[in-house]
């Protein structure tokens, strides 16, 4: 793998590349499988290097093979120096995986001490604590079985991670993106999905989860029985939902209403319905680049104010291009890897 991809992740991981960039490294990440483990291992790293509380034997592992990998990097940097040939990319990656890989190392050590600690404290085995972790890449849906007998749906570029302690007294899971759940009635022990500063409590129902990190808004929707979602953990703000019903909270000014909801809508998705329902622009390319896991960008300002509604059942992306140009007053292009959408609206 190249030097570029290297910096590319670091960037991700370091929270500093752009939309587009970000884009591309997701697609990379779909079909380039030599890619797509770097980007895994490197991931376990900086997940140590965080002191998040997961499984640091997988990180052990990653912390391993990246730094054979550093160790090949240098190699090849040593020849390029005896060869005079230019240096300057790989080096940086050096400089900036070793301090990394440095840093993770001892954080492990001090990480897995801590949550020894803490799970004496608590007469529970360690890795009660560990999570398990579940992930779908831009135009990738999963099906996933809970040990309880809950059945998730995982739409594209999401990620679910379910505690070891699972079943223990709750049912705790984390999502980032969109999910669809059928959970199983359990009265003694609640279901509960954390999205952010959001949490929807269950005993058992069907609802479905919307909470893509770079999405304005977080969805809870309502298709069969009741859920509770709380906001901030202050029970003042609680809201109680019936079917038909959803909350969407407001990431910018932290605030949350109630709307009825078309369940195809909101449930399309998992059978390979692409559904804009009204969705603006921004939103829209959004979409449309984790369905198809090809960025999508707005050349033109006017699009900002223009909504988008159609259903598109299980079709090409240059097909969906197609149909929307003719209904809306836009037009699109292929450069390189990334569509342009261009034009005014209807």
């Amino acid at each position: 793998m190249d030097e570029h991809h290297y910096l590319l992740i670091i960037g991700y991981l370091e929270g500093r590349i752009t939309e587009e960039e970000t884009q591309y490294l997701l697609q990379k990440v779909q079909t380039d499988k030599e890619f797509s483990d770097a980007f895994e291992d490197i991931a376990e790293i900086w997940s140590a290097k965080k002191a998040i509380p997961n499984n640091s034997g997988k990180a052990n592992e990653a912390l391993a093979r990246l730094n054979k990998k550093i160790d090949d990097l240098e190699a090849t940097e040593q020849v390029r120096k005896n060869g005079s040939a230019k240096t300057g990319h790989q080096n940086t990656i050096i400089l900036k995986l070793r301090p990394m890989l440095a840093i993770a190392a001892s954080t492990l050590i001090l990480a897995g001490a801590f949550w020894l600690y803490k799970a004496k404290l608590s007469n529970k085995p360690a890795d009660i604590f560990a999570m398990a972790e579940k992930h779908t890449a831009p135009g990738e849906k999963k099906k996933i079985d809970l040990p309880d007998g809950t059945t998730v749906t995982l739409n594209s570029s999401s990620n679910l991670r379910i505690a070891n302690s699972f079943g223990d007294d709750k049912r705790e899971v984390y999502l980032e993106g969109e999910a669809f759940f059928d959970v199983k009635r359990d009265p003694q022990k609640p279901f509960i999905v954390h999205t952010g500063k959001i949490a929807t409590q269950v005993l058992g129902t069907h609802f479905n989860v919307s909470a893509y990190q770079n999405d304005s808004n977080i969805t809870v929707s309502l298709v069969q029985g009741k859920v509770q979602v709380d906001m901030n953990n202050d029970p003042s703000k609680r809201i109680i939902l019936d079917p038909g019903k959803q909350m969407i909270y407001s990431k910018n000014n932290h605030q949350a209403h109630v709307a009825d909801f078309i369940t195809d809508d909101i449930t399309g998705w998992k059978e390979n319905k692409l559904v804009f329902n009204y969705d603006s622009w921004p939103d829209a390319a959004k979409k449309l680049s984790r369905w198809y896991g090809v960025p999508v960008l707005l050349k033109d300002s006017t699009l900002l104010r223009c909504k988008l509604k159609g259903t598109f059942d299980n079709i090409p992306l240059a097909k969906v291009m197609e149909q929307i140009r003719m209904v809306a007053d836009v037009s699109w292009q292929m450069q390189g890897t990334k569509i342009i959408i261009s034009g005014k609206c209807n």
